[in-house]
């Protein structure tokens, strides 16, 4: 699905925004605090139902409105058109797909697969394993129609674990959940696994292109010790209920779940300078849209901010050649138009924001 057409009301400094979008490439112009993130926040948060630069739901509403609203027209290869839209107030929010109601924020992914890359996107690689696990699980909740039922199972059994933890529950009640925590546990463990597998494939070819001829390996963390071997989940569950109840929560599973990259047979940190790590997220980020391609037969909508200022010219023209190698829609912001070469893109469409408000488009 790609998006045909974006409407926005009430977000951030944007005035009233209308844009007929093309399917490949759009290039969002203007100088800074014009709007062009707050444009991509927009679409993000149609796609996620969350924003990706702040908490508070009342930071995103313009200050002379009561709530915002974001529709967009998706469009299909097969000419299906649904539209989706999403309104927000201080409190609520409220979620239509082919202007049916939803609550659930899956529905809201399932139309408006977006993937983001900015200039926070190096925490991907440097902060803790929370991000790292969002990223198996956007690529897993697409490409595995099991995947869903065995995360929101492992959260419900963890839930009750822990509150069992926290109320001293008799060693009968904690049994019952140890073994619900292991079921959900191996479905949801063998899921991130294979993800990581196929990440690995794909994201060598891409970083051997990015980075030169590096050869890189993606190691997947399950989230508890695999030595002693014949001690499995259930068994370190078990053998750590103790000090689990002393620190009244579950300290082994799934939801301590990563994965590390080695470059070279060598650590992350001592492989790549930052520059080139910043190659490599680019990388990952090309990675997870081929196999979101291949899953779902379909293309993700990628969302780029600043990339002139996160790259040197040569880099960046080669990031640019393996966008256009995607044929996926694309909106990407930049001060400059000279700054990127699209003459990869046919029909590419150029938006100019000024202080929140469309100027002439290209």
């Amino acid at each position: 699905m790609w998006v045909a057409s974006l409407d926005i009301a009430g977000f951030r400094n944007l005035r009233g925004l209308n844009l007929p979008c093309a399917p490949g490439l759009n290039l969002l112009i203007g100088p800074n605090a014009s709007g062009k993130t707050s444009l991509l926040e927009a679409l993000y948060f149609l796609g996620r139902g969350r924003s990706f630069r702040t908490r508070q739901p009342r930071e995103l509403i313009q200050s002379e409105a009561e709530r915002f609203r974001i529709v967009a027209m998706m469009a299909g290869t097969d000419g299906r058109r649904v539209p989706v839209g999403v309104e927000r107030g201080p409190r609520e929010l409220v979620a239509r797909v082919g202007g049916v109601p939803t609550r659930s924020l899956a529905d809201l992914a399932r139309q408006v697969p977006v993937l983001l890359l900015n200039p926070d996107s190096h925490r991907l690689l440097e902060d803790g394993p929370q991000l790292r696990r969002r990223f198996m699980d956007w690529g897993l909740f697409y490409a595995e129609p099991a995947f869903l039922g065995a995360w929101r199972r492992y959260g419900v059994a963890l839930r009750h674990r822990n509150a069992a933890l926290r109320a001293r529950a008799p060693d009968r009640v904690a049994d019952a959940w140890d073994g619900e925590l292991t079921l959900a546990a191996a479905a949801l463990d063998r899921l991130r696994e294979s993800f990581c597998k196929a990440l690995e494939s794909v994201l060598r070819p891409l970083a051997e292109s990015t980075l030169c001829g590096v050869r890189v390996e993606v190691d997947y963390r399950r989230g508890w010790p695999l030595e002693p071997s014949e001690r499995d989940f259930a068994g370190w569950l078990h053998a750590g209920r103790d000090q689990d109840r002393q620190q009244s929560h579950t300290r082994l599973g799934p939801h301590r779940a990563d994965f590390g990259i080695r470059v070279d047979g060598r650590p992350l940190s001592e492989a790549l300078s930052r520059g080139q790590q910043k190659l490599l997220v680019i990388a990952l980020l090309l990675a997870q849209a081929q196999l979101y391609r291949l899953h779902a037969g379909d293309a993700s909508i990628l969302l780029i901010d600043d990339l002139p200022s996160e790259l040197d010219p040569t880099n960046r023209a080669r990031v640019m050649r393996a966008l256009a190698a995607l044929d996926s829609q694309l909106f990407v912001t930049a001060i400059e138009p000279g700054l990127l070469d699209i003459a990869a893109w046919s029909e590419a469409k150029t938006f100019h924001l000024t202080h929140g408000e469309l100027g002439k488009m290209v």
